[in-house]
């Protein structure tokens, strides 16, 4: 092989790492943390996104098991307001900027493994956090890139009730994938958030859909993603803002591959579907605010 032959060689294997490739006609991608293992510390031995039961996708919604779901957080702000959050590695929990606006670290408290919130849990881990960091491009008027990083006192050891979630690929949209919203999602009926997590499946639409439903233009961000039916009443509620979109790969891996923005209602009569704020874009930021924390690999 020479020279010139080995570069074109290096140049399709670059091609294929960042872009992924074709099998049987489908698209190929690879996930995130296949090209960020060389710089980022790998946990070792653990992976992400793993639920503790096998079910298959859903539409609806329905509430979880026991620990289901081993990444979710219950975040607590000001000892006022709980909030979702979702592990990403042993340091981080990602959740919604919106909800921690004006708090200080010393002021959030979060719960890792939490089930009830309603009662005393004592299968969940209580800890104490070292600082927040909050999108630099953050718009509370819009809540534009909602989004926050919690960064753990201490680094978390994973068992069965606490493991991370996945990051999503970083060329993907999920468009016409059905998402899974899980957290502590409060209903109709309800007045206040719910006790004990719920999950809820619904078709990630585009942008040209969400609009058609009634959400206005200057809602819906360059990083915002869309879920829901269409004609359909708002079952997504203001009090569900940081709550995970995931997707579930058909080999039951998940990814995480957005938050609820708060930009949701569920009045008496409208339809308009959920909006997100999408991970995806926002890839290289989360990665070089957490080179500190260790990641498990997919």
């Amino acid at each position: 092989m020479n020279l010139q032959e080995f570069v074109k060689f290096i140049i399709c294997l670059l091609f294929l790492h960042l872009n992924g490739f074709m099998i049987n006609g489908k698209r190929v991608e690879r996930g995130v943390l296949d090209w960020i293992s060389s710089r980022f510390r790998p946990c070792g031995g653990c992976l992400c996104g793993r639920s503790n039961r096998n079910s298959a996708r859903f539409l609806g919604g329905e509430t979880t098991y026991s620990h289901e779901f081993p990444w979710l957080v219950n975040v607590h702000v000001k000892s006022e307001n709980q909030v979702s959050g979702a592990l990403i590695n042993d340091r981080y929990i990602i959740t919604a900027a919106s909800q921690l606006e004006g708090a200080t670290a010393p002021e959030i408290k979060v719960s890792l493994g939490a089930y009830d919130r309603c009662h005393i849990d004592v299968s969940s881990v209580n800890t104490s956090i070292d600082s927040i960091i909050m999108y630099p491009e953050f718009v509370k008027e819009t809540y534009a890139h909602d989004l926050a990083l919690i960064r753990l006192s201490r680094p978390i050891k994973f068992e069965k009730r606490i493991s991370p979630v996945c990051l999503p690929n970083p060329n993907s949209t999920y468009l016409g994938q059905v998402g899974t919203l899980l957290g502590w999602t409060e209903t109709q009926s309800e007045e206040k958030s719910a006790c004990l997590p719920r999950k809820i499946g619904l078709p990630i639409l585009s942008a040209k859909e969400c609009i058609k439903s009634g959400v206005e233009s200057k809602n819906y961000h360059d990083d915002s993603g869309c879920m829901g039916v269409l004609g359909t009443k708002s079952i997504i509620c203001n009090n569900d803002v940081g709550t995970s979109v995931n997707y579930r790969s058909y080999a039951g891996v998940y990814d995480l591959i957005g938050l609820l923005s708060n930009n949701n209602n569920c009045e008496k009569d409208s339809k308009k579907t959920a909006v997100f704020t999408r991970l995806g874009p926002h890839l290289h930021w989360i990665l070089q605010n957490t080179k500190d924390a260790c990641y498990c690999s997919k």
